[in-house]
């Protein structure tokens, strides 16, 4: 009989990080708690105990701490990546990690009707979660929340159900709906490998999770779970997949007669269990593939990544493509001959840096993505970013334009301060250019 070793790993569990930012009078708090694992090839440890290729687990449990000051924590989920990275970088063996956060939230005391600038209250229940799987080929970032308690008084059924001769549960025509939601989301690995609003987008998420909880009528939990999953994929297409653990928090009519009392759906005894616990994913379904897309279709996804009939219907034409390199050399091709005219058409659906895209265009969810590391909050980038803008357009009579993804506001106002020195014709040819690589990463956002 041979005996070996099967699948393993390693890590320090919960690890209490508390990070206090105190570069203000008003400081931030993120309360973190954070598991690591490390696997790879540590067959030796196991077998013979020789622990050469073996990070500690307190040096894990260290460079937790150390990078909550080093690198900071913006997000959950932007801190899992950083301390995944550096896990790997230090151990040799290790071929890949799991780091997990849980992030606890603390609302600011309310002094005289405003947040006090340094202390905090702990919030109850709801806990932010996040679980990064970092490889040498990948990352895979899966956010999500705990433990989130809802409840509807209305609006819910449960009847028709299959019954047999155990059946004693009587068809609800309107019954209190409850439940303490587990939801987790997985990003697409395309998203993943971009600039992502990890707070933006959670908090997105969550406010579409309530909102459909909410105005859903439910014929049954199931049906709910399905209606919110629906909304966030059809809202955020860096989603893959969210899968949802929802127990069934069960509320029943007290019978009040034997005091001589009515009960018309007033008062119930809440029973914590046994609960009937309901699980789901909502995934997205194969998406027809660029080269098998009707006509229509695929020059409609060509105008969101460049809006330029002339350009789009000469990719077109080339279809179909081997591989996504072979498109973009087309894309790039049919962009050497843009036309004033087409170019004043493709800025014109382009925001300001720095300012928000038009809702109802077709193409603002690939600018609000795009703009992911400009922080419109930051009052002197904003200045900044505004002041340029205004230059510019000054100089130039058009909208500067920058391939804004992978950027940060910094490097941006960089761009924009040498491009100022360009002549007109060097101008508008960098113009083109980086319109040319805007459509080539939103093309790479949807090739299949």
């Amino acid at each position: 009989m041979t005996i070996v070793l099967g699948p393993n790993s390693y890590g320090k569990a919960e690890t209490r990080v508390v990070r206090i930012v105190r570069d203000t009078p008003r400081h931030e708090i993120r309360d973190l708690n954070v598991s690591t694992a490390l696997r790879g090839d540590f067959a030796a440890a196991h077998t013979v105990g020789d622990q050469s290729h073996v990070l500690p687990t307190d040096t894990q449990k260290n460079t937790a701490f150390a990078f909550a000051k080093r690198h900071g924590v913006t997000s959950p989920e932007d801190y899992a990546l950083a301390l995944g990275a550096r896990l790997l970088e230090a151990t040799p063996a290790a071929s890949g990690v799991s780091v997990a956060v849980e992030e606890y939230a603390w609302d600011r005391i309310q002094v005289d009707g405003a947040g006090h600038d340094h202390a905090f209250v702990r919030r109850g229940g709801e806990v932010r979660t996040t679980v990064v799987d970092l490889s040498t080929e990948e990352a895979v970032v899966v956010s999500g929340l705990d433990d989130l308690v809802v409840l509807k008084s209305t609006g819910s059924e449960f009847k028709g159900f299959l019954r047999d001769e155990y059946t004693t549960l009587r068809d609800a025509d309107d019954r209190i709906l409850a439940t303490a939601l587990r939801a987790s989301w997985r990003y697409d690995a395309v998203a993943v490998g971009r600039p992502v609003d990890w707070n933006a987008t959670y908090d997105a998420v969550r406010s579409l999770l309530l909102a459909t909880f909410a105005t859903t009528y439910s014929r049954a939990l199931q049906e709910t779970l399905y209606a919110m999953g629906t909304a966030v994929l059809e809202a955020h297409e860096e989603i893959a997949e969210i899968s949802f653990a929802a127990p069934n928090k069960h509320h029943f009519l007290v019978d009040l007669a034997p005091f001589g009392l009515e009960n018309p759906g007033e008062v119930f005894i809440a029973a914590d269990r046994p609960y009937g616990l309901i699980e789901a994913t909502v995934t997205r379904g194969p998406a027809p593939r660029f080269n098998e897309m009707a006509d229509d279709v695929a020059r409609e996804l060509l105008l969101t990544c460049l809006d330029v009939p002339r350009w789009a219907d000469e990719v077109l034409v080339g279809r179909p493509y081997s591989d996504v390199g072979q498109v973009e050399a087309r894309m790039s091709e049919a962009a050497r001959t843009i036309t004033d005219d087409e170019l004043d058409r493709a800025l014109a659906r382009h925001p300001r840096i720095g300012e928000r895209a038009d809702e109802t265009r077709h193409d603002a969810g690939h600018s609000t993505r795009e703009q992911g590391g400009v922080d419109r909050q930051d009052a002197d980038v904003a200045r900044r970013l505004a002041d340029g803008n205004r230059a510019y357009e000054e100089r130039f009579g058009r909208v500067f334009i920058i391939r804004a993804a992978g950027r940060g506001a910094t490097e941006i106002l960089r761009h924009l301060r040498r491009r100022l020195d360009n002549t007109d014709e060097v101008e508008r040819g960098e113009t083109i250019n980086e319109l040319n690589q805007i459509a080539q990463l939103r093309m790479q956002g949807v090739w299949r």
